[in-house]
């Protein structure tokens, strides 16, 4: 994978900064979501994720209105782009790729489908709609998502226990991580440094992983941090910043810890004590200037954090 990573669509240029000295206020704005929940253009309910593009417009996914919304900077509204609920399908998590097309994973369908740029048209590219089983056919309670730069489809299945990949027109996935004893997955990053490596979170263990693919172990178990809750607790979602630093939506600890690069150790940067405050953090991307946003699922908004 190069240093471009599918997940936020902004250009990413990895180097050796620890990130020791990066800062945010812990303060947060809301910037989308009114904080109380709803069905209104302004408002979310249970939104499970967010995805910023390079030009800093948010898009969200709105799991239980069955919507997708497209927030641009200084908006009191979104936007519906994609109305999933003539599909039936609860969104959890969207990326789009490097041609525009937008990736949902669906785990009420059992399914992942792909929207056109201008969003009037889908496609299933994985898993058969409805069905749930273990083969390579099927998806089991898709979660994670994220693509490679020859467009192939690596999905995290919390109910399979596994990631599957899917080439561009597949009918069947392949095995990447995973087997019968391996815990259920939730979040999915694919490495910076390795084409055959990825980043997955799983709550069952309170731990995110870095597996090699096809490998029965992990390779690094990344669970302590640096703070008085020591510990990892039900992780969600995970990025990177610009400088290769991972990020992880601490979701029971109602924080955001990164690990700097080649650490096992992780620290909090976000932990807010006064409102808007953290109560579910799902997910976390960064704007072109390095604020850090996240969807909160609980609180029904997204908040950013200037950086300092």
């Amino acid at each position: 994978m190069t240093s471009t990573i599918s997940s936020t669509s902004t250009s990413k240029t990895t180097s050796t900064t620890t990130g020791l000295n990066l800062r945010w206020n812990q303060t947060g704005v809301i910037v989308a979501g009114d904080g109380i929940g709803g069905s209104a253009a302004n408002q979310f309910n249970l939104p499970a994720w967010i995805y910023i593009d390079a030009n800093d417009t948010l898009y969200v996914a709105d799991h239980h209105n069955y919507r997708i919304q497209k927030w641009v900077t200084g908006a009191t509204a979104g936007v519906t782009v994609v109305d999933v609920s003539s599909i039936e399908d609860h969104p959890e998590s969207i990326t789009f790729d490097k041609n525009g097309f937008l990736y949902i994973t669906g785990h009420s369908n059992e399914r992942v489908v792909r929207y056109s740029p201008d969003f009037t048209s889908n496609t299933n590219v994985a898993g058969i709609p409805g069905s749930s089983s273990l083969a390579l056919t099927n998806l089991k309670y898709p979660l994670g998502l994220d693509l490679d730069d020859e467009l192939n489809l690596y999905v995290a299945e919390r109910g399979n226990r596994r990631v599957t990949k899917w080439t561009p027109n597949a009918t069947s996935g392949i095995i990447v991580i995973g087997t019968s004893s391996t815990p259920g997955f939730y979040g999915l990053l694919l490495s910076l440094y390795s084409s055959t490596e990825a980043y997955v979170s799983s709550e069952d263990t309170d731990t995110v992983y870095l597996w090699a693919f096809n490998a029965t172990t992990p390779k690094v178990s990344l669970t302590q941090v640096n703070d008085t809750s020591t510990m990892l607790r039900n992780p969600r979602g995970l990025n990177y910043d610009v400088y290769g630093n991972l990020y992880v939506a601490d979701k029971g600890n109602q924080r955001v810890v990164m690990y700097c690069v080649n650490s096992t150790i992780g620290k909090v940067v976000v932990a807010t004590t006064t409102a808007p405050r953290l109560d579910l953090p799902e997910h976390i991307v960064f704007d072109s200037n390095m604020n850090l946003y996240v969807v909160d699922s609980s609180n029904d908004f997204v908040v950013k954090f200037e950086r300092l």
